[in-house]
């Protein structure tokens, strides 16, 4: 037998040697294995259960189509750049945009703040009760009898929660994306009350259309004043025509926002009150528990041996039962 032979030979052996020693460690201490691993399942199964039940409402939309009277105002943007002003464009893709990072912004918040029951069911729901279909909330927080706030909190902070920290409280409820093929827009709202999360998903939709709606009209406004100002004081009969089609078309798109309640997103796909919880998933978290609880008992049970060099059992079941 070669040299080269032996030492395989010699290195098989001590593996085999290292591995028969391990599963030896581990079966004398497989009393502290089991009873650890059954605390961590039995600690997984009750925090599982202390969890409160989360639905989902999904609400599809797709960007509102641009009219054929608004495309015209293109042909018109290079005339706005000479008056001085960007002429308003209708429903762009980068009102799209705003829209998505408006569902994240304290403007909105400051909206929803103005539902009665936005803040509350926010800030200080503790359960929903699904058979008289009611939220209870938090007394130390909120008192729902008199609708007044109760809670204690030091400064910075407020007894009746500000847009920023609300809005801390609502992005960890909320989530909107678009998707980059179809273009279709994607909102989600998770609340302990289905009702609850389809009626802020309403809300949301109404509140983002509506804020985008109020800029486009007050930059129309903006821009018909500064024209009608121009009218008045160019001499030229052709810069008049073209003040008075600019007009034209800032018109066109004020009233296109006054009217349309959907002026930038579209709901093709409406929120329902879902029937399902969609979280918490307590199989896979009493799952993923007993197993953390497994793998932390043989990893005590390795330090224990190999670092401190304790070989003695950890548990002696015999001598405990006598």
């Amino acid at each position: 037998m070669t040299e080269h032979e032996r030492n395989s030979v010699q290195s098989y052996l001590e593996d085999e040697i290292n591995l028969r020693e391990l599963f030896t460690v581990l079966w004398i201490n497989k009393v502290f294995i089991v009873i650890f691993t059954t605390f961590a399942a039995l600690g997984s199964v009750y925090y599982a259960l202390s969890l409160t039940n989360i639905y989902t409402a999904e609400t599809l939309l797709t960007p509102t189509s641009i009219s054929a009277s608004t495309s015209l105002s293109s042909q018109y943007s290079s005339l706005a750049s000479l008056a001085g002003f960007k002429l308003p464009n209708g429903k762009s893709g980068n009102q799209v945009d705003v829209a998505l990072n408006l569902v994240k912004s304290k403007r909105l918040i400051d909206r929803l703040i103005q539902y009665e029951s936005f803040l509350p069911d926010l800030m200080a729901a503790k359960s929903w009760d699904m058979e008289t279909n009611t939220v209870s909330y938090h007394q130390a927080y909120y008192d729902n009898k008199n609708k007044k706030w109760v809670r204690e909190v030091s400064l910075p902070f407020k007894q009746i929660p500000s847009s920023q920290e609300a809005l801390a409280a609502f992005l960890g409820r909320v989530d909107i994306y678009q998707n980059s093929k179809t273009q279709l827009v994607t909102l989600t709202v998770d609340h302990l009350s289905p009702v609850v999360a389809k009626q802020w998903s309403f809300w949301i939709v109404k509140e983002i259309n509506g804020i985008l709606a109020d800029m486009e009209i007050a930059n129309s406004q903006a821009a018909i004043d500064f024209l009608n100002t121009q009218v008045n004081l160019t001499p030229y009969n052709e810069l008049r025509t073209m003040f008075y089609e600019l007009i034209r078309e800032s018109t066109k798109s004020m009233m296109l926002a006054s009217v349309n309640p959907e002026y930038v997103l579209t709901i093709i796909d409406p929120p329902v009150i879902p029937e399902v919880k969609s979280k918490p998933t307590r199989s896979t978290i009493c799952i993923i528990g007993t197993l953390m609880g497994a793998i932390l008992s043989i990893l005590i049970i390795l330090v224990r041996r190999y670092v401190f060099n304790k070989e003695n059992e950890i548990f002696k079941l015999h001598s405990t039962l006598k």
